[in-house]
Order: structure tokens, then C-alpha cells, then sequence
């Protein structure tokens, strides 16, 4: 993840070190002030990427919470880093923001300064991940003269990027992400594993592993190591590993009957 915001923060920090806000353009070189901006910078990115990780552990529904998550990771970064920079500009120069009034009118700054270096980020960030700039997916109206209750697709196919077509192969959970994996390539939908795997129920595969959903249409091969584990080669050349706890449920269908090696 990091070297997809790397950018983006690169090119803020460079952005506060050449106009220099809270007298830093006066009072430092441009080094200096890169190191002092590029530090806060960093360092408010690890809080916000802390506190969401947090956050999504307890908060249930992303799609219906990211506001309050991300009210909350807002506020409770702007608190500590208007701590760290009242720290910092007492350090390096002498100024004492250490009091209440102090930390008030270092706070406003913080809170400004903070929504326009992340503003950009985090609406591409919702954006990307479908939670912001799309409507619900309607559901399909019933055929004439169709069954009612006849089920109906997988919402989780309604989450995958249009460019990446809907053959679905597997799911890699990575840290708050899950990687959807295609015939037509891979990308990162921010929501947890479990939740993916709910939204997938109808569609033929199941979990083979904590951090891996597979189709059943997508293996091609099943590779026994020396130590007895099994793991899926799957049609794009992914190789997933079965864990122990999945192992008997992947015995169960049937899928180790295709070739071993």
C-alpha cells in the first residue's frame, strides 16, 4: 500500500516545504523544512493507517460506518499530531505551545492543514474501492413469469472493478484488503475476508485457507508438498496454499481428484 501513496506524499511534503506554513518558509531551508514536513507527513499517514486498522476491526458494516470511521481516525489524528508538532516546534524552536490556548490555536492549524494534504488521498482511496462515487447495485428484477425466490447473484460480483470482468478466480486477503483475482488481472477492495466470503454464497468454491477463497472453475491442479500439505494451482499460475483446518472440505468436493502432483 505504501507504494501506492508514496506519490501522493511525496507530493505533499514537497508542497508544505516549498510554501512553508507555520513560518517554517522563514525560519528554515528548504532540507530543513522537506525533513520537518516529510516527518509529519509520515508520521500522520502511519497514525490514519493505525487508527483504521482499529477502527475496522470494530466497526461491523464498513459500507454503512465508514463515515463514523473515518470522522473518528480524522479527529484522532488531528489530536496527536497536534501533540507531536507542539513537541516539535519546542524542540527545534523554542516556540511553547504547551498550554491550553496554545494547543487550541495549534489544533485549527493541524485540523486545516491536515484536510487538504488528505483530502485528495482518501476520496481516490473510497473512490477506487467503490464505497464512494457509485449508487447500490439495484437488484435484478424477476423474470416474467420467473420464480421470486429463485436466488440471485453473488453482491459480491457487483464490488469488482468492470475492467476486471467477472470470471472470478479467487480472494487473497491482504491486511484490511482483499485482492480480487480475475482472468483479466487482480485488485485491492477495501472490506474484510469474512465479509467477501458471505457476499460470494451461491457461487461454486469455498475458503481453502484464512487468507484465500478459491473457485471451484479456476483450479487446475492440486501439488501435495513432502510434509503432506496440499496447495491449488489455479488457472491464472497462483499457487494457494490449503491449510489443515480447510484441507477435509477440499478433499470433500472433490477437488483433490484432479491432478496431483
Amino acid at each position: 500500500m505504501l507504494r501506492r501513496r508514496l506519490p501522493l506524499l511525496a507530493g505533499s511534503a514537497l508542497a508544505l516545504a516549498l510554501l512553508g506554513p507555520f513560518g517554517t518558509f522563514r525560519e528554515m531551508g528548504l532540507l530543513p523544512r522537506l525533513g520537518y514536513w516529510g516527518g509529519l507527513i509520515t508520521t500522520g499517514w502511519s497514525m490514519f493507517e493505525l487508527v483504521v486498522l482499529v477502527a475496522r476491526r470494530v466497526l461491523p458494516n464498513l459500507e454503512r460506518t465508514w463515515p463514523l470511521m473515518l470522522a473518528a481516525a480524522y479527529l484522532t489524528v488531528c489530536v496527536l499530531q497536534t501533540l507531536a508538532v507542539a513537541l516539535l516546534e519546542n524542540r527545534l524552536r523554542g516556540q511553547d505551545f504547551l498550554t491550553p490556548a496554545g494547543l487550541a490555536e495549534l489544533f485549527g492549524y493541524v485540523l486545516v492543514i491536515t484536510t487538504l494534504v488528505s483530502a485528495l488521498p482518501v476520496w481516490l482511496e473510497l473512490r477506487e474501492q467503490g464505497i464512494l462515487g457509485q449508487l447500490p447495485p439495484a437488484p435484478p428484477a424477476p423474470a416474467i413469469g420467473g420464480d421470486p425466490a429463485a436466488p440471485r447473484p453473488a453482491p459480491f460480483l457487483d464490488r469488482i472493478p468492470a475492467r476486471l470482468g467477472r470470471d472470478l478466480l479467487a480472494l487473497e486477503m491482504e491486511d484490511h484488503y482483499v485482492r480480487v483475482h480475475t482472468a483479466l488481472g487482480s485488485d485491492l477492495i477495501l472490506m474484510r475476508m469474512r465479509d467477501a466470503v458471505a457476499e460470494l454464497a451461491g457461487i461454486d468454491g469455498r475458503q481453502v485457507h484464512r487468507s484465500y477463497w478459491v473457485a471451484a472453475s479456476a483450479v487446475t491442479a492440486v501439488e501435495r508438498k513432502p510434509d503432506g500439505k496440499l496447495s491449488l494451482r489455479l488457472t491464472n499460475g497462483l499457487l494457494v496454499p490449503v491449510s489443515r483446518t480447510h484441507a477435509p472440505s477440499v478433499r470433500a468436493a472433490g477437488w483433490t481428484e484432479k491432478a496431483v502432483s
